[in-house]
């Protein structure tokens, strides 16, 4: 099923230099129950086109449709709660908070009571391989897998179908990197998320459904 439709769309910023044209007359769909890789080198465009994809900006020229409707239409904040979630290289998680209380957070934001968003996250945790003994652990008590595993817990906690991943293996080592990417492809194939990759790393393109390419700020399909 189509999720997300991006129809010729572009996006430029002003540097302290020159006006970059990031990303240039785009088009694809999103399936969900699929895994889509975005390779690039730095500069390429790929964040920016993620963070369209998200909702956190709009497109200067063209749409973005999530499910046939326009991105620009909708509540933008209820969009990135409910429907996009993007897990960084960086995990964002909350320091001061506990593994449960980072994933309770967005559903509490949602209005959520107190039992049934810690019923939600404590399912979400153990469905990324974590356990109750990691519920009231903090961020620097973990491992940078077990970090990037607490954050997918999060992204799911909230519902979204659309799961965006910004280099979610950047920080990791080898066998951890393989682990969340596993995980990201499960969830896609078995939980029906469409689920998209920005990444340097080409084994991670290897294993997804659909590669693009993208170079100054336009994009091709491999």
């Amino acid at each position: 099923m189509r999720i997300v439709e991006l129809n010729n769309v572009s996006y430029s910023y002003q540097s302290q230099y020159q006006n970059v044209e990031a990303v240039k007359n785009v088009s694809l769909e999103l399936e969900q129950g699929k895994v889509y890789a975005i390779i690039g080198k730095s500069g390429s465009g790929k964040s920016t086109l993620l963070s369209l994809m998200a909702g956190l900006t709009l497109p200067e020229t063209g749409e973005i449709l999530y499910m046939g409707e326009a991105t620009k239409s909708l509540n933008l904040e209820e969009y990135r709660r409910d429907k996009a979630s993007v897990i960084y290289q960086t995990f964002n998680l909350f320091p001061l908070m506990t593994v449960l209380e980072n994933v309770i957070f967005p559903l509490e934001l949602k209005g959520m009571k107190y039992a049934q968003a810690k019923e939600i996250a404590e399912k979400h945790i153990d469905s990324v391989g974590l356990n109750e003994q990691h519920y009231k652990r903090f961020p620097n008590m973990l491992s940078g897998g077990e970090r990037q595993r607490v954050a997918i817990a999060r992204a799911l906690a909230t519902g979204s179908k659309l799961l965006l991943a910004d280099e979610p293996t950047g920080n990791l080592d080898v066998a951890n990197g393989d682990l969340v990417v596993k995980l990201l492809i499960d969830l896609a194939h078995n939980d029906n998320l469409a689920v998209v990759i920005v990444t340097h790393d080409l084994a991670i393109s290897q294993r997804a459904d659909v590669v693009f390419q993208m170079q100054d700020g336009r994009l091709e399909r491999m």
